[in-house]
């Protein structure tokens, strides 16, 4: 596209713009503000009408950026991922794999190979605790946190095991919650990503069943929230949805206790009485998600960081920093992104938007 140009095109459309990064137009009216120099291509499969605009002017009102990322390795050797070692720096070892939340004062709080780890932004990294075995992890406005992830065995023949939540307190006092609230043959029952709304309650993307459950911390009572268990990818109301959840799912939820998960190539979102809807499709079939206060959707794929706006539109940030596998999102208040990864090493990665 030459500057100061304008082409409707339809839903389907990418956007490869002059610096790398790629749009991919999923909603409808969206206008997408990209450089002179930018290669619109339409596929054979966009047969919608073209509602949407590419416009390469000055144009006045929201558009999406296609600034780069500004990228800083915080904690974690690029070379080893084995014997987790605490430290600052590339001199701290981690596992990697785990989730990411982060607190209010903007430590980086992670699962680590079952422990429970904690990142300052100078990098230092000290492990919080090594009972039980954490995986999805969210933190309350007290500092206490919570985890998903502790299970056991309770039969060899057929294998059966059982699961329960944690709390690593304020305090540093360790104790479960909701003891064998579910059993499975599967051993990774129990695991998946773990947000706490506004009320207090606990939500959990359980993989083994593929559904949503939320968990009332007060009255030690949980239910099925959204999901069937059968694995599938409809939209509706509660159980009458489904989810199909593969390992370690993340779970987000933003400033009005919205929740969102990553479903095959979708992601999804949860309102607070239960309807999903689908926010945007076609992604890579596996990846992470996270949500910032401005209302930003964030999931990633290979090398690549999608930032999803609420009307559906999806802008691909090339994440080049390393070849190993994003494990997780989190954001913090400031409006930064942190991932965590795994591969030849396990590291976590501050990243900054140039729009934030």
């Amino acid at each position: 596209m030459k500057a100061d140009t304008s082409v409707n095109v339809p839903a389907g459309t990418t956007v490869t713009a002059p610096n790398g990064t790629i749009v991919t137009i999923s909603g409808s009216s969206d206008t997408v503000i990209t450089q002179a120099g930018a290669f619109v291509n339409v596929p054979a499969s966009a047969t919608g009408p073209a509602v949407d605009v590419v416009t390469t002017g000055q144009a006045s009102g929201s558009g999406l950026s296609t600034s780069a990322l500004s990228v800083i390795a915080i904690a974690g050797s690029s070379t080893t991922n084995l014997s987790p070692a605490d430290g600052t720096g590339a001199a701290a070892v981690l596992w990697g794999g785990g989730h990411l939340a982060t607190d209010s004062t903007g430590n980086i709080i992670l699962s680590d190979q079952g422990r429970l780890r904690k990142v300052t932004q100078a990098g230092a990294v000290t492990t919080l605790t090594t009972q039980g075995n954490w995986d999805g992890v969210a933190i309350d406005p007290a500092g206490n946190i919570y985890g998903s992830g502790y299970a056991q065995a309770i039969s060899a023949s057929p294998p059966t095991f059982v699961t329960s939540l944690q709390e690593y307190s304020a305090a540093g006092a360790y104790q479960q919650l909701f003891a064998n609230w579910e059993s499975s043959a599967n051993s990774s029952v129990g695991t998946g990503g773990l947000v706490m709304d506004s009320h207090g309650a606990l939500f959990l993307a359980d993989v083994v069943n593929n559904r949503i459950v939320k968990f009332n911390v007060g009255s030690n009572t949980w239910t099925a929230f959204a999901g069937s268990g059968t694995a599938g990818n409809q939209d509706g109301v509660g159980t009458a949805a489904t989810f199909t959840l593969y390992a370690l799912p993340d779970l987000a939820i933003d400033s009005n206790d919205n929740l969102y998960v990553r479903s095959v190539d979708t992601v999804r979102k949860i309102a607070p009485d239960g309807t999903v809807t689908t926010i945007a499709s076609q992604l890579q079939k596996t990846g992470t998600i996270a949500v910032d206060k401005a209302g930003n959707i964030y999931t990633s794929g290979i090398q690549v960081i999608d930032r999803i706006a609420g009307d559906g539109s999806v802008v691909s940030y090339k994440f080049t920093n390393t070849t190993d596998f994003i494990t997780s999102l989190a954001t913090d208040s400031g409006g930064n992104l942190y991932a965590g990864t795994r591969g030849f090493g396990a590291r976590i990665f501050k990243i900054t938007f140039a729009n934030n």
